[in-house]
């Protein structure tokens, strides 16, 4: 059981007044778990008058982004403020969760993006080879490899010592029937059977400007910028767009993605969200309020950004 969330329970029972019961059903643990859970705290170290291992200020915003957002975990990574190193700090944090969670036989998916290439890159080599990772998104051509999700799915395999399957198709195209095309060949038809049963998926977010990776890398135009912005999308998980309530109904874009749609993420028993960004607040709020997201990683100033900044937006 890792420390960190030991001292969550901690909080929750002896500051926040909770019940076994209730944070049984909060983890989806048995009631008899939790309370083994309880008893050992102070054999641990982490209760005796107060609760140690973790700072306060961290443990209630994580505890406020799961009451707002319904998360079934939120892990704040400390930055002291530093920007500059502020991703590499989380990718550390992202990469010992992902230590700890993944395990043996688990199909694990990823999405691409800077940060999930800075966590590949953190993670520790572990035995798993009964483990799967696969490509929940098509192939990006950019220059920076490591951040494709190809190579990442690749470095992910490679840490955990086992296959990795790839989606060997570009992640948008430029008419629905070339999507409807490819769908059929046998490859494509088993990297998406293979994401429909994934255990847990890894994914980054990005805005949806100008000025976000989607379009400076050429994958959708600025015309799809303004059409999708008119529509009050505002962010990308997976490539999928997302409105600021978190809809992502009737997306013009969706025909033409190569990718696992929101519908397959929200049947993932865990589909973990690691964000970092001043400039990806918006985004991170509305993916966070689309309900696919179980556990959320990320930094502390990106996290009271998050809080700070929530408005009064419509949930449909």
């Amino acid at each position: 059981m890792r420390r960190n969330l030991n001292v969550k329970i901690a909080y929750w029972y002896h500051t926040l007044g909770m019940t076994q019961d209730e944070i049984a059903k909060r983890l989806s643990f048995t009631r008899q778990k939790v309370n083994q859970i309880v008893n050992s705290l102070p054999d641990l170290g982490i209760v005796t008058v107060n609760i140690h291992g973790y700072e306060r200020d961290n443990v209630e915003l994580e505890s406020q982004l799961e009451e707002q957002f319904g998360l079934r975990e939120a892990i704040v990574a400390t930055d002291y403020g530093e920007k500059d190193t502020a991703i590499y700090k989380l990718a550390n944090v992202a990469a010992q969760y992902l230590d700890e969670t993944i395990q043996q036989g688990d199909i694990i998916g990823v999405s691409w993006g800077r940060t999930l290439a800075e966590v590949t890159k953190q993670m520790s080599y572990k035995r798993r080879s009964s483990c799967r990772v696969v490509q929940l998104m098509g192939a990006q051509n950019i220059e920076q490899l490591v951040e494709k999700s190809d190579e990442i799915a690749r470095g992910f395999a490679n840490k955990l010592d086992c296959p990795s399957y790839m989606l060997y198709a570009p992640v948008v195209v430029e008419h629905e029937e070339t999507k409807e095309w490819l769908l059929q060949e046998r490859s494509i038809k088993a990297s998406y059977e293979l994401m429909k049963s994934c255990d847990i998926a890894v994914l980054g977010v990005g805005e949806l400007t100008e000025h976000s990776t989607m379009c400076t890398r050429g994958h959708i135009t600025k015309k799809d910028v303004q059409i999708l912005r008119e529509q009050g999308f505002v962010g990308d998980i997976a490539m999928n767009p997302v409105r600021k309530d978190g809809t992502y109904d009737n997306c013009p874009l969706t025909g033409r993605l190569l990718n696992a749609d929101m519908d397959c993420l929200k049947n993932i028993k865990n589909v973990v969200l690691i964000a970092t960004g001043e400039e990806k607040v918006e985004a991170i709020q509305a993916v966070l309020r689309s309900g696919c997201i179980d556990t959320l990683i990320i930094d502390e100033t990106s996290a009271r950004l998050v809080m700070d900044d929530m408005g009064e937006v419509k949930l449909e």
